[in-house]
């Protein structure tokens, strides 16, 4: 008896490590930037999140996608939604750490708080 709930408690233990090693590993090396564009100057990209505002670097090899599509750099406009994906060992050749994104994905717009869509109805008569 004692044998099977060692057995038990030895799998229960190794399921919730399995569970936990795929979300520690889902980064796979990268940080994640994720919140709205604010500005883009000079290939550095301004980005709104939970935390505040982000500042991620851009160069000529970061992939800018938008639904698994190139899209360029100037698709980047204020409001758009991203997500900016960081080598988590991002050096410049002086050994500063940079934030350099390897890809930028595009997503939607954010919604406008208050605003009704463009072909709402008026309810006042």
């Amino acid at each position: 008896m004692k044998l099977r709930r060692n057995i038990i408690i030895t799998t229960s233990l190794l399921t919730l490590l399995l569970a936990y090693a795929t979300q520690i590993f889902a980064h796979g090396g990268f940080d994640h930037v994720t919140g709205t564009v604010v500005k883009l100057e000079n290939n550095v990209l301004t980005v709104k999140t939970a935390k505040g505002d982000k500042t991620v670097n851009l160069d000529a090899k970061t992939e800018i996608t938008r639904n698994d599509h190139p899209a360029q750099a100037s698709d980047l406009k204020a409001g758009v939604r991203v997500v900016a994906d960081i080598p988590e060992d991002s050096k410049t050749p002086g050994g500063n750490t940079t934030k350099i994104a390897h890809s930028i994905k595009i997503g939607t717009a954010a919604k406008a708080v208050g605003v009704p869509p463009a072909n709402a109805q008026s309810h006042d008569k």
